[in-house]
């Protein structure tokens, strides 16, 4: 092997390592779980300081320690950014991005991709903003999101957001729907009375959207009777609204993890064909568990039940020749 071949195999393996480390989660990988600790802490440390910079006091006597802080934090996360977009192509949970080209653009617009982009582009922009700064430094809050990627239920909340988009868009489109019939009826029966508070049909929004979502401040009421008629329709209606978006969601968690589990059995049951599970592929299906963020107790149950089921199909059979041992009756044969 030549020094540009050994090179190129450095380079392989260096960026596969980066990959094993950034996007995968092993248990017995010490450095691995080195990463993983290490950038948790530093986001929940930059939440930490975004919170405490807003008091003025604060800010005043530790100004540049935040500054230095912050330097420190957008470099970091600007280097796992770079990292993660070099190495994601070997990736072994993401096969469709392996192509050096496209597979990287492809992951530069997955939303974690995206979120890990606007953690770092306040710093960058300050550059190039004005003098206020307050809109920019509330942007670092947007790093909090950073979080999602080491933690198995908001994997799981976005990925059913994305399966459920649709449904989810069209109970939005009808409740909005809704939102303008009743802002520009209670426009009509209510502007003559209060024209200060129900003065246009935007402003009556206002009161239609805090009536939906049954908040109901009281800083804006109906007084006339069609107007308190019209309320409480609103109130109820918007009951079953608000609720349906939460039914979609509880329903898109059960169907998400009824797949995963049924995910997994068919790989124990893959596993179990030569009657032992290898430990090979036992670290096979630890890592598909940890991947597929199930916890320990539904994944020992899922095997034992593939254990048992294959344990009763072979004590069915007669061991020399492998037929049934119970057999159904011939209808064809008289008794």
């Amino acid at each position: 092997m030549n020094a540009i071949d050994q090179q190129l195999s450095l380079y392989r393996r260096a960026r596969l390592r980066t990959a094993e480390l950034l996007f995968t989660t092993n248990k017995d990988d010490q450095l691995s779980r080195f990463v993983d600790i290490g950038l948790i802490v530093l986001i929940t440390l930059n939440i930490l300081a975004v919170v405490l910079e807003s008091v003025k006091s604060v800010h005043q006597n530790a100004g540049e320690f935040f500054y230095a802080f912050e330097v420190f934090s957008v470099t970091v996360f600007s280097l796992e950014y770079i990292a993660r977009v070099w190495s994601v192509i070997d990736n072994p949970w993401q096969p469709d991005l392996t192509h050096p080209i496209s597979g990287r653009i492809k992951y530069m617009f997955t939303w974690m991709a995206l979120i890990d982009l606007l953690a770092i582009a306040p710093f960058y922009l300050s550059f190039f903003a004005a003098d206020d700064l307050r809109v920019l430094r509330a942007l670092r809050l947007l790093r909090i999101f950073k979080l999602t990627r080491y933690s198995s239920a908001m994997t799981l909340l976005f990925q059913v957001f994305r399966e459920e988009s649709r449904t989810i868009g069209a109970a939005m489109f009808v409740s909005m729907l809704l939102v303008f019939v009743a802002s520009t009826l209670a426009f009509v029966v209510e502007n003559e009375a209060q024209p200060d508070k129900f003065s246009s049909i935007p402003a009556a929004m206002y009161w239609a959207v805090i009536t939906m979502t049954t908040v109901g401040f009281g800083d804006i009421v109906p007084i006339t009777p069609w107007g308190k008629v019209l309320g409480a329709f609103i109130g109820i209606v918007g009951l079953a609204m608000v609720a349906l978006p939460a039914g979609i969601l509880a329903s898109g968690f059960d169907n998400a993890l009824h797949r995963r589990r049924t995910m997994l059995q068919e790989r124990v049951q893959d596993a179990m064909k030569d009657g032992v599970i290898s430990p090979q592929e036992e670290q096979e299906l630890e890592k598909l568990i940890r991947h597929l963020n199930l916890n320990t107790v539904d994944a020992n149950a899922i095997i034992y039940a593939v254990k048992h089921q294959q344990a009763q199909e072979k004590n069915d059979c007669c061991p020399h020749c492998g037929k049934p041992l119970h057999q159904p009756p011939d209808p064809n044969v008289s008794t």
